[in-house]
């Protein structure tokens, strides 16, 4: 099977709403366990690893450079509402 016919599964936890990184610039990454992170970012195997403004920790990143970078919103946390 050649590599661009396999199916992807995505690195973070299950349900989550999954955004690039880029557009959530207000939150801030956090070390909170250096044994899950690569030569170049945080794994996303070690949990939530970013927090919003007020320190709470709501989404985790993925972005070493071995895998795909992207942000899973922790779906407990995080909700889309209509104003």
């Amino acid at each position: 099977m050649r590599a661009d016919q396999r199916d992807l599964v995505s690195a973070g936890p299950r349900n989550s709403a999954i955004v690039h990184p880029d557009d959530v610039p207000g939150l801030t990454v956090v070390n909170t366990d250096s044994n899950h992170w690569g030569c170049c970012g945080p794994l996303g195997t070690g949990g939530r690893n970013m927090t919003c403004a007020c320190g709470t920790l709501i989404a985790t990143l993925v972005a070493d450079c071995l895998g795909p970078h992207e942000l899973h919103l922790d779906p407990i946390r995080v909700y889309a509402w209509s104003g």
